[in-house]
């Protein structure tokens, strides 16, 4: 019986795997792929971002075909339930033509293959590790340090972040070089060749706006498992922890809108080098319509329009919507809150403890007052730094 082929698609925090697979997953050739989400955040904004828009991820639960596994699910758990998983997937009809699987940013790779091996009817066609172009340029020296040609950051943080970029880049069988036009292109060649260096065989593909296709990789063989498990005991990797010491995980969550002004003034001054990742969904006082998709990955922070709250749809302001219409997200909103509805905040900040309590207690700061928000209900107006401007990505 042919087994089912695993593409797992590993990397550091921020290096753009929740793109790719985004991307991938609009293509026909995984229309029916299975997913498996390896998530460090408690609430699984990953799984929420790669699953259709009326299935909510639960932890550890196939749900249309996609499995959240957050929480411990990620950590302690993560053997069993990959297990799990997988047995789910290999009853699905119809059967999928292939799994993929994104891991945390922390993740160490020989426990996330081990996991993803431990089924013989599935096989583990690629690992893939993304690399962020500009943090490698920026905190790396273009790769220099992971080889060692230039000493280690006496930064904590980034000591810490460039030995676990260099334990997954160790177990890949492909490098997907990701966000190369933030750097200029001859930037990029001193990088693939160092990348070379470290991993004389590997395959590297060169991705901007995750315009790296899947189909890229058909004639890329898969990795050698035995090898890999050679490396592992080599190194001293086999019976390590499946994500990285130190790195936790914590959630603010919060219905009161950000105070535009002091969230950017936050991020102008806390965002130290050992928060590594924040993610989650947010809203402002200056753009109160707008379900806001937040991503900061070291100095780079991304804000997407992923929506609208009903509790400004239903105000029907262009018009389009029936009385029906209206009238159902009434009776959605009757359970929310009496003031700001079903608008929320929910961020997952990933780090070192230092830096991940020092910019939550910022993001807590961030927040609008009683008096603020106060105004907001009578209309005032908020300084709003932010970019107003939108652009679409395909």
């Amino acid at each position: 019986m042919p087994q089912t082929p695993i593409i797992a698609l590993c990397g550091f925090l921020g290096s753009g795997k929740t793109t790719l697979l985004r991307r991938w997953r609009r293509d026909d050739a995984v229309r029916n792929a299975a997913v498996i989400v390896h998530d460090l955040s408690e609430f699984g904004l990953d799984a929420e971002l790669l699953s259709d828009e009326e299935s909510l991820p639960a932890p550890g639960k196939l749900v249309d075909r996609v499995a959240a596994l957050h929480g411990n699910h990620a950590r302690e758990q993560l053997h069993d339930s990959v297990g799990i998983s997988l047995q789910e997937i290999a009853e699905l009809t119809p059967a999928p033509p292939l799994v993929l699987c994104e891991s945390t940013g922390a993740a160490r790779p020989w426990p996330l293959i081990k996991a993803l091996t431990q089924d013989e009817r599935f096989s583990l066609r690629h690992f893939i590790v993304t690399v962020d172009a500009l943090n490698l340029h920026r905190d790396f020296a273009d790769g220099r340090v992971l080889t060692g040609e230039e000493p280690a950051p006496q930064d904590e943080a980034l000591s810490l972040a460039a030995g676990v970029l260099a334990e997954q880049i160790a177990f890949a069988s492909i490098i997907i070089l990701t966000k190369i036009d933030t750097i200029p292109e001859s930037v990029v060649d001193a990088q693939v060749k160092t990348l070379q260096k470290l991993q004389p065989n590997v395959a590297i593909g060169l991705s901007a706006q995750a315009g790296f296709l899947l189909s890229h990789l058909e004639n890329t063989p898969a990795p050698n498992l035995t090898s890999l498990k050679e490396r592992a005991d080599q190194f001293g990797l086999a019976d390590q922890s499946s994500t990285a010491n130190d790195v936790e995980a914590v959630v603010l969550r919060d219905q009161r809108p950000f105070h535009p002004q002091r969230l950017y003034d936050a991020c102008q001054t806390e965002l130290g080098t050992g928060l590594y990742r924040t993610k989650g969904f947010l809203w402002l006082a200056s753009r109160s319509g707008q379900v806001l998709l937040w991503q900061q990955s070291g100095s780079q922070i991304a804000l997407e329009v992923k929506g609208y709250w009903r509790a400004e749809m239903v105000h029907n302001r262009n018009g389009e919507l029936l009385p029906e219409e209206i009238e159902h997200l009434k009776e959605k909103l009757e359970s929310e809150h009496p003031v700001f509805g079903d608008r929320h905040n929910e961020l997952t900040l990933i780090g070192l403890k230092v830096a991940r309590d020092a910019f939550y207690a910022s993001l807590q700061e961030a927040l609008c007052s009683s008096d603020e928000v106060a105004a907001w209900q009578k209309g005032a107006e908020f300084p709003d730094p932010w970019p107003k401007s939108i652009r679409r990505i395909d």
